[in-house]
């Protein structure tokens, strides 16, 4: 059977006739007759948008320039992935867990991976100064080309419209920088009865600060202010206790001891702000009176 069979035997089928002797067609018959009315016309205007479409693209100066400028930005602005990164802690105990500061080991973790942390946010932020000047120069190719060119097979109107549809549809994506940076603390009690989790999560703008901060951080902390600082508290009183013993409780200046009613310092014989060491070999003991006498001026 031929495969217009159905369609012939439908158009083939009876006619009825009306009582005023006036033959008509059968609903099934009207209602195909409809749709192949409408698919012509459908197709007709698909083909002629199409073709529309095609001149533009083929005349159009504004498309032109949108393409060479793409061309030029594509491999500056394409989107980078997803900046990822998972730090985990498991605390040793519950107070430890309690009062672990996720963003204060957050910060050190990306610091020990400083280079690689520092060297992909300028990766993203160079992408995004490129997308800058290419929105900059895209902008002044629109206004400078867009409705210049026209086609007399395409109406005017239309053809503008077309043209500014398709340019804006050419514009590349904002390389938006992406991150996410996810630090977690866990405890698990001895017996496993209990399980405790909390996490922190940056974004991109939470990871520049963060890393921003750990690194003033430690910019601070090897500073001559820092380093004195930490010597000082290296004097435990242990250490304290030791150099009183060897010095047998008296000023090494003046010899005088507790018992003569002095108060007895432990000092550093080379200054701390001079570059002495909290070391035994460094320290001395000297009585109020000789200690504020000597100050920091000399060694010795």
């Amino acid at each position: 059977m031929s495969i217009h069979a159905p369609l012939y035997s439908l158009l083939a089928s009876p006619a009825s006739t009306s009582p005023s002797g006036i033959t008509t067609l059968s609903l099934p018959i009207v209602i195909a007759v409809a749709i192949m009315i409408a698919a012509a016309i459908c197709a007709s205007f698909l083909a002629y948008f199409a073709r529309a479409r095609r001149i533009v693209r083929e005349t159009s100066a504004a498309l032109s320039a949108i393409g060479d400028l793409n061309a030029r930005f594509i491999e500056r602005v394409t989107p980078l992935p997803v900046l990822a990164a998972n730090f985990t802690y498991r605390a040793s105990s519950k107070a430890n867990f309690d009062r672990f500061d996720l963003n204060e080991y957050a910060r050190s973790c990306v610091l020990e991976r400083e280079y690689w942390f520092a060297s992909e946010i300028e990766a993203r932020k160079l992408r995004a100064g490129e997308y800058a000047s290419y929105s900059n120069e895209l902008m002044a190719a629109g206004e400078r080309t867009i409705g210049r060119s026209s086609d007399d097979r395409v109406k005017p109107s239309r053809y503008k419209k077309i043209e500014q549809r398709l340019f804006y549809r050419s514009i590349l994506a904002r390389p938006t920088p992406i991150a996410q940076v996810v630090t977690t603390v866990t405890y698990t009690s001895p017996q496993g009865r209990n399980s405790y989790r909390k996490h922190t999560e940056w974004g991109f703008a939470a990871l520049q600060s963060h890393l921003q901060t750990a690194q003033a951080v430690r910019a601070q902390r090897s500073t001559t202010t820092y380093l004195r600082a930490q010597e000082r508290r290296l004097l435990t009183p242990s250490l304290r206790a030791d150099i009183l013993r060897r010095d047998a409780s008296r000023c090494r200046m003046c010899g005088a001891s507790a018992s003569d009613g002095v108060v007895l310092h432990i000092d550093h014989v080379v200054p701390v702000s001079h570059g002495g060491r909290t070391v035994s070999s460094n320290l001395q003991t000297l009585c109020q009176s000789c200690n504020l006498g000597k100050s920091n001026r000399f060694s010795g």
